[in-house]
C-alpha cells in the first residue's frame, strides 16, 4: 500500500545539523534516489586546482551538443570559479580512490592545490584550462553555455556546459556494459534515510556502488524471455 506524502515538512522532522533542511530539501532524505558521485574541477583565482566532489548533475545532449548540467551552491569556490573562468571538467572517480576523493572536502582552502594535497594527480586538459584528475577513468572538458538560479532567490544555481573534449582510459573502452561498469567502480551518494511518517533517521550518508548490471535486452534489442 502506498502512502501519500505532502511536500510540506512535518513538524516532527528534526535536523541533525543546523540548516540541513534549508540547504537541502527534506524530501531528498525521504526519496533517497542514489546519485553518481563525480568531481567538478576548476581553477582558483590564483590558478591552483580546485576539486568539488559532487553528486547533483547529469549528462545530456543531441547530435554534436553533449552537455553537463551541474547544481552548485552560490557560496562555493566552484560557483565563483566557473563564473570567472567559464569552464570546468567533470571527472568520474572509482571506489578504489574513495579516501582521496573525500579528503578533497577536508582540504577545501582558498589557495591550495586540492587535487595534489588529497593524494590525487593533476592531469593537463586538452581544450580548457580547468585541470583533470588522472585517476578518474573518464573526464569531460566543458565550457559554460548558460546558468541560472534553480528558482527565484534560491541559493542553488544550475550550470550547463558544452562538452568540448572527452578523455577515456583504455581500460573502460570495452563494449560490454557490464564489464565497463565493473571496471569503472562508480560510486553513488545515498542520502541518510528518514522515515516520512515518524521522522526516524538512519545515521549519516552512505556510499553505494554499481555492483549489478542486468543485460535484459541482449544484442537484439528485445527483452529476454524468462523469469
Amino acid at each position: 500500500m502506498k502512502q501519500e506524502i505532502s511536500i510540506i515538512q512535518p513538524e516532527y522532522l528534526v535536523e541533525d545539523w543546523p540548516g540541513k533542511y534549508d540547504v537541502f530539501s527534506w524530501l531528498e532524505y525521504i526519496v533517497t534516489v542514489p546519485n553518481p558521485i563525480f568531481f567538478i574541477t576548476t581553477r582558483k583565482a590564483n590558478g591552483a586546482p580546485n576539486a568539488n566532489l559532487n553528486s547533483w548533475g547529469f549528462l545530456i545532449g543531441e547530435r554534436d551538443n553533449y552537455s553537463s548540467l551541474i547544481a552548485l551552491l552560490d557560496n562555493s569556490h566552484t560557483y565563483q570559479n566557473i563564473l570567472r573562468e567559464r569552464e570546468w571538467c567533470v571527472c568520474f572517480p572509482s571506489f578504489q580512490n574513495y579516501r582521496q576523493c573525500f579528503e578533497t572536502i577536508r582540504l577545501n582552502a582558498p589557495d591550495n592545490d586540492e587535487i595534489t594535497d588529497a593524494g590525487l594527480t593533476v592531469e593537463l586538459p586538452k581544450s580548457v584550462q580547468a585541470p583533470r584528475i588522472a585517476e578518474c577513468l573518464i573526464s569531460l572538458e566543458c565550457r559554460l553555455e548558460w546558468h541560472r538560479a534553480l528558482y527565484e532567490n534560491s541559493r542553488w544555481h544550475l550550470f550547463v556546459g558544452r562538452v568540448l573534449h572527452v578523455a577515456m582510459d583504455e581500460s573502460v573502452m570495452v563494449p560490454d556494459p557490464v564489464e565497463r561498469m565493473r571496471i569503472m567502480e562508480l560510486m553513488y551518494n545515498i542520502r541518510s534515510t528518514v522515515h516520512p511518517m515518524t521522522g526516524e533517521q538512519y545515521g549519516p550518508n552512505t556510499l553505494g556502488l554499481l555492483s549489478r548490471v542486468e543485460d535484459i535486452f541482449g544484442k537484439q534489442g528485445h527483452p529476454k524471455a524468462g523469469g
